[in-house]
């Protein structure tokens, strides 16, 4: 040890390390360290660094820039990778257009039993031997498949067209006996709207006019019946008011044109002998009839019940 301490230059006590190589140890004082210093120094330990973030856009504008970029990466690569990459992720989103006017349980439903109605016509068509595309979810406005070859016949479209009717109407059936199998309650009634609606979307599905499922199955009656079709969208749209309804007699109307542009041309599915129109005609009728009374059976089924969640009868 030294024989009186000292201080550095700094006022500081010095600090000693032990330094070998004497016959004896010497003791040597240690430079202080100078502290780093800063704009304000008195602020210790300095403040986080954040220009940088502003630089690159922080707070909300970054992050929302941010969710894009991820979008943009990691949504296109989903895109790409393999045939069901546009059907999961449109059947992801389309939930959210439903629970605007639903809640998010009846809007999965919702979507599920859509998937089944468009899963209907891939079936069907692939054992006509014409395949489809998977189906692609259009937000409020349903679903749609793609041919991807044109049908051999006006029989072969109408059997294509059917197929997501009957296989939708299933489901919907479906609904309502697994509620008429559980007990009153919110999953009873949550299945009986679901099976209401089902019904009610493939009886819409089944209006004689193209671009809906029923205008395909018509045209291998007559053509004339797409006509027939956009005179009942009209009144629709007339006596309801809705947009969405307007919008579909709108598309109505453009592809009914088409048709029949394309008939003349010699573009459209070649026609059928009477024997089979009629079995057309009787089948689209059936599919009507049936979904007709899903409704009405539903229907009944919810106003039969004592009550129901939400509502309060009375006297």
């Amino acid at each position: 040890m030294p024989d009186s301490e000292s201080t550095t230059p700094s006022g500081e006590p010095p600090v000693y390390t032990w330094q070998p190589g004497g016959p004896q140890p010497q003791w040597l004082p240690v430079p202080p360290q100078p502290r780093p210093t800063y704009q304000h120094d008195a602020q210790w330990p300095p403040p986080p660094r954040t220009q940088g973030l502003r630089r690159s856009g922080g707070g909300i504008a970054g992050a929302i820039a941010a969710g894009a970029a991820a979008f943009f990466k990691y949504g296109l690569v989903l895109l790409k990778v393999g045939k069901l990459g546009p059907t999961l992720i449109s059947m992801v989103i389309a939930p959210f257009f439903y629970m605007v006017f639903f809640g998010p349980v009846f809007a999965i439903g919702v979507v599920l039993l859509i998937l089944v109605h468009e899963m209907g016509h891939v079936i069907v068509s692939r054992l006509e031997g014409v395949p489809m595309s998977l189906p692609v979810f259009l937000g409020p406005f349903g679903a749609f498949t793609r041919m991807q070859q044109a049908p051999r016949d006006a029989r072969q479209e109408a059997v294509i067209a059917i197929g997501g009717p009957v296989f939708g109407t299933a489901a919907a059936f479906a609904c309502f006996l697994w509620a008429e199998a559980v007990a009153p309650g919110t999953l009873h009634y949550l299945l009986l709207a679901l099976a209401y609606f089902g019904c009610f979307i493939n009886l819409f599905n089944l209006i004689p006019m193209s671009p809906l499922d029923g205008g395909r199955v018509a045209n291998a009656i007559s053509p004339w019946m797409n006509v027939v079709g956009l005179v009942i969208m009209g009144a629709v749209v007339l006596f309801l008011g809705n947009p969405f309804a307007l919008i579909i007699f709108i598309l109505g109307l453009i592809t009914t044109v088409q048709r029949f542009r394309n008939a003349r041309r010699g573009l459209e599915p070649a026609a059928v002998p009477p024997s089979t129109r009629l079995r057309i005609g009787a089948a689209w009728v059936t599919m009507l009839l049936v979904t007709a009374g899903g409704m009405s059976i539903t229907h009944s089924a919810i106003v039969d019940s004592n009550s129901v969640p939400g509502v309060t009868q009375s006297a």
